[in-house]
C-alpha cells in the first residue's frame, strides 16, 4: 500500500497548487495578471493558466501584497476571447512561465501591478535582480515611507552640561 501512496503525494506535490488552493487575494491577482498579460499588444493568441506554482499574499497597511509564479500556454482562441471558457489548450502551443507581483488595496483596487511572462525559451533574458526590483517597487506602492523604523535610521547624540 505504501508503494502507492508515496508515488501519488510526489505526483501531487509536482503538479503544483490548484486554483481552488489559492486565496481570495491570490485568485484576484492572478486575474489582474492575465488582464494585464493580455493587454500587451505582442500577444495575439489567448493563453490559459495551467499551473500556479508559487502563490504568497502579505497583508500591509496599504493594502495586501500578492506574488504568484505560474505557468500559461497558449490556447486556439484569440486575446480577444482569452476569458471564454470554451478556449482549449494547444498541446503544443506556446508556454510562458510568469512572475506577477500586484499589491491590492482592501477594496481589491489594484494599486500596483508588475506582470513578466517571457516564452519559456527566453527565460533567462532579463536579469532576475530586474524583476525582483521592480517587485519590491511594487510591494511598497502606497505605503508610508516613515511607518517602518530600522536600527540605525536614527542617531541620538548627548548635549554637554551647561556651563
Amino acid at each position: 500500500m505504501w508503494q502507492l501512496l508515496i508515488p501519488l503525494a510526489l505526483w501531487l506535490g509536482a503538479v503544483g497548487l490548484g486554483r481552488a488552493e489559492l486565496t481570495a487575494a491570490q485568485q484576484r491577482g492572478l486575474q489582474v495578471a492575465l488582464e494585464e498579460f493580455h493587454k500587451h499588444p505582442p500577444v495575439q493568441w489567448a493563453f490559459k493558466e495551467t499551473s500556479v506554482d508559487k502563490a504568497e499574499d502579505t497583508p500591509f497597511p496599504a493594502g495586501t501584497f500578492v506574488r504568484l509564479e505560474f505557468k500559461l500556454q497558449q490556447t486556439s482562441c484569440r486575446k480577444k476571447d482569452w476569458k471564454k471558457a470554451n478556449c482549449k489548450i494547444k498541446p503544443n502551443g506556446r508556454k510562458r512561465k510568469c512572475l506577477a507581483c500586484i499589491k491590492l488595496n482592501s477594496a481589491d483596487k489594484v494599486l500596483g501591478r508588475m506582470v513578466h511572462c517571457p516564452i519559456h525559451t527566453q527565460v533567462h533574458q532579463e536579469p532576475e535582480e530586474h524583476q525582483e526590483a521592480q517587485c519590491s517597487r511594487v510591494e511598497r506602492t502606497g505605503e508610508d515611507p516613515h511607518s517602518y523604523y530600522f536600527p540605525g535610521q536614527f542617531a541620538f547624540f548627548k548635549a554637554p552640561p551647561p556651563s
